[in-house]
């Protein structure tokens, strides 16, 4: 939503007539900054988020920083979990056009429309990234213990269980995603593979050796995640989503027929803490 906000007390003897009165919209930003990529979007449209693939680069490209400036920009609200080049580039411009901003951090408890409990050991040192994809997913099924799987550089599965009636982020497990799995074996073995091969139950070339691999890590994982929660009771709904998403979405729904794909979870979670903190005003 876009809030509209005066120039103008309403109140007093010199207030112009409500209809009257000059009025800006408040637009506020969001961003995800990640290891390779920078995904954003406004509060109001938390379903149509753009993408900047960064690469590790730290100056943003001129024509993204013209798109956020036409969209004038109230305050910025953001995560990351790498790339401080960029943030600083970031900041800088943001400082440079009088425009508010924060990079938040996972907190002890999130409290909004429902309450979500850090049960890490350090609640600081779980990835923002992490935290708040778990809070976009929480936001999506409410009540729900949930495994939510996000695949990027890096592939995160983490679990959201319900204990005595209250949600908890309750831990979870972290493995290389699915091209640095296959990076690491181009540049640390004499494994020369051409491409993405098949999917097969015994691979007899190393493309397909390779992939089939990558492929089995990440489902295995997947499936010792959500024993461990069925182990607690739990009726897990698994929510996964990140950039090598689409790319696994076939075998993880053939393996886990209820899974959802539901992108853009960490922007979602960003704007559940905007609203809660108000940051809209």
């Amino acid at each position: 939503m876009q809030f509209v906000q005066t120039n103008r007390s309403c109140f007093g003897p010199w207030s112009a007539p409500l209809f009257g009165r000059e009025t800006h919209i408040v637009t506020v930003l969001l961003l995800d900054l990640g290891n390779t990529a920078l995904k954003w979007t406004t509060l109001d449209k938390p379903e149509e988020p753009q993408t900047y693939v960064h690469g590790g680069h730290g100056t943003p490209p001129d024509e993204l920083l013209r798109t956020w400036s036409a969209l004038k920009p109230t305050r910025v609200v953001g995560c990351m979990v790498s790339s401080e080049m960029l943030a600083l580039s970031l900041t800088k411009f943001f400082n440079a056009h009088g425009i508010p901003w924060e990079w938040l951090h996972s907190e002890p408890v999130f409290r909004g429309n429902f309450e979500l409990t850090n049960g890490y050991e350090n609640c600081r040192q779980l990835g923002s990234d992490r935290w708040f994809a778990a809070i976009g997913a929480a936001s999506l099924y409410p009540g729900q213990p949930l495994l939510v799987v996000h695949m990027g550089t890096a592939t995160t599965v983490d679990s959201v269980v319900s204990e005595n009636g209250r949600l908890v982020f309750c831990g979870g497990r972290i493995l290389p995603g699915p091209a640095m799995m296959y990076e690491s074996l181009v540049k640390g073995t004499r494994c020369r593979p051409n491409g993405i091969g098949a999917v097969e139950p015994f691979p007899k070339n190393t493309d397909s050796a390779i992939s089939t691999g990558i492929l089995e890590a990440h489902l295995g994982v997947i499936e010792h995640a959500r024993a461990a929660m069925q182990d607690k009771g739990s009726d897990v709904k698994i929510v996964f989503a990140g950039g090598a998403a689409p790319l696994l979405a076939p075998y993880i729904r053939a393996r886990f027929p209820q899974a959802v794909l539901k992108h853009n979870l960490v922007l979602r979670g960003l704007a559940q803490q905007a609203s809660q903190q108000g940051l809209t005003a």
